[in-house]
């Protein structure tokens, strides 16, 4: 079996002086009261649209436009089943089994001025939206 680390988001150690002046890390508080019941769109870095909604009990099926995906999968489109949850830490963490591969990752969430919400830095190639 296959493991898919998203590079960048769980080893995301510094903050841009951009980033920490414009955008608040959400708390562990904060994300469990806000993240039940959201739909989720994230845009990878390697522009793979994935999109879920994270259920109360802490499951989710998610789907992938992703290619990589499609190369081991036989199509582009892919789904599998997933778990988040909140870590003692307060990032919001990640599960996804895509059958032949697993995604796993943490990240602390942050939310900029004008409402976007990011992983771990802000900068396109790690926005997250967000919606209920």
């Amino acid at each position: 079996m296959f493991k898919l680390a998203i590079s960048g988001l769980a080893s995301l150690v510094a903050v841009s002086a951009f980033a920490q002046d414009s955008t608040t890390r959400l708390a562990k508080e904060e994300l469990l009261s806000f993240l039940p019941g959201t739909k989720v769109t994230h845009t990878a870095p390697s522009g793979s649209v994935r999109r879920w909604t994270n259920e109360a009990d802490g499951k989710f099926v998610a789907s992938s436009t992703n290619k990589l995906l499609g190369s081991l999968t036989g199509t582009q489109n892919a789904t599998g089943r997933g778990s988040w949850k909140i870590d003692d830490a307060g990032k919001y963490c990640v599960e996804i089994d895509w059958r032949r591969l697993q995604e796993n990752w943490c990240s602390f969430v942050l939310k900029s001025a004008d409402g976007a919400y990011y992983l771990g830095v802000a900068d396109e190639g790690h926005r997250i939206e967000f919606g209920k």
